[in-house]
């Protein structure tokens, strides 16, 4: 199988533990370019947060942001695919935290709002590259829109505690889901990465089939059994894990590098 497109997560996929990227990753991704072969950067991100990463692996494809909700076909557009959640369900969201308790991020319109300027507010402001708004001085009520996603912030502890009520009590129309052990995200159902991939697919000529994605979280899922080959970072979660035809190494050893030695080469 001729592979031409390679979908990949950025944290604890792309990127290692401290948020670098593993240093042979710059020869792989020279190699897929040099190939023709197009490295999509597939993350729950904005594009502020994947600019930096974009332009290290001096890439030219295709970029897929806020957990598909937005499929650019180059850093610098078109934009040719973007979904948010209705205002309702976003209203409901932020009344949900009144029950959860953590820090509220919120995206809209390519801004983000946070419910206070705390540590997590500003910590996750640092990984996305935007200065933070505070969530009240924005009345979804008066929008044309509503929210691309939220992120609810707290410990390890805390998140895990509250996953399983969190997506019970999110509306039906709304996903909530780990995308690190420490955030949980909502956003709108009709948004994956995998209906994304398919967005890529039209606008590109590329089938399926000749789509590798590669992941370690839960939101990783459906695009690994999108694609016609899935690659799960060796770090990730058994239950991620199960939806992998290749286990590759961890992310602090370049899963990208272990893609292309391992599979690209060889095919």
């Amino acid at each position: 199988m001729k592979y031409r497109l390679i979908a990949t997560d950025i944290d604890g996929t792309l990127l290692d533990d401290f948020g670098m990227l593993p240093e042979n990753t710059y020869a792989a991704a020279a190699y897929l370019e040099e190939k023709g072969i197009k490295l999509v950067l597939c993350t729950g991100r904005p594009l502020l947060g994947v600019l930096k990463i974009y332009d290290a692996l001096k890439l030219t494809s295709p970029v897929v942001t806020n957990n598909g909700a937005m499929v650019y076909l180059g850093k610098d557009g078109p934009l040719i695919y973007s979904e948010t959640m209705s205002i309702e369900d976003g209203l409901n969201v932020i009344k949900l935290n009144d029950i959860l308790q953590c820090t509220v991020c919120m995206w809209h319109n390519g801004v983000l709002y946070v419910s206070e300027l705390n540590k997590y507010a500003y910590d996750y402001a640092a990984i996305t590259g935007i200065t933070p708004l505070l969530l009240n001085t924005i009345d979804l009520r008066k929008c044309k829109n509503g929210p691309t996603k939220f992120v609810f912030i707290d410990t390890l502890e805390k998140i895990t505690a509250i996953k399983e009520m969190a997506a019970r009590l999110a509306p039906s129309t709304v996903t909530a889901v780990t995308t690190r052990p420490y955030f949980l995200e909502f956003f709108s159902s009709s948004i994956s990465k995998a209906t994304a991939l398919s967005k890529l697919s039209e606008a590109l000529n590329i089938g399926r089939e000749q789509m590798i994605a590669a992941g370690d979280g839960f939101n990783d899922i459906d695009m690994l059994d999108y694609a016609g080959f899935a690659v799960v970072a060796g770090n990730a979660d058994e239950g991620v894990k199960e939806h992998a035809d290749m286990i590759a190494c961890s992310n602090n050893d370049g899963v990208i590098a272990y893609i292309v030695d391992n599979l690209i080469k060889k095919s």
